[in-house]
């Protein structure tokens, strides 16, 4: 995850826990989580770094729609963040 913006690793967790979310799903999630408005200019292009990285998948549910789901490397880069996160925060 040391690769990511902290807004990847975020879009990343909100697709890990949806199940193939569209990219306006993914988004209206973020939004309510930052409390403002993601425009489609900086959603877009961090969801195609996710998949060029091969930590999510994209296809399509229709002509017009999106989906997007993590793959098992996207799901390994969790588990391990999540292990390197309890080594300094254990509640």
């Amino acid at each position: 995850m040391h690769d990511l913006t902290g807004f990847q690793r975020d879009l990343l967790y909100v697709i890990a826990g949806a199940d193939r979310p569209s990219g306006q799903t993914v988004k209206d999630e973020v939004e309510k989580y930052y409390s403002s408005e993601i425009n489609h200019g900086r959603l877009y292009p961090n969801l195609d770094t996710l998949v060029n990285k091969e930590l999510v998948e994209k296809g399509q549910l229709d002509r017009r729609t999106n989906y997007y789901a993590i793959t098992e490397s996207g799901r390994q880069r969790i588990d391990e963040r999540r292990e390197w996160e309890e080594q300094y925060v254990d509640f």
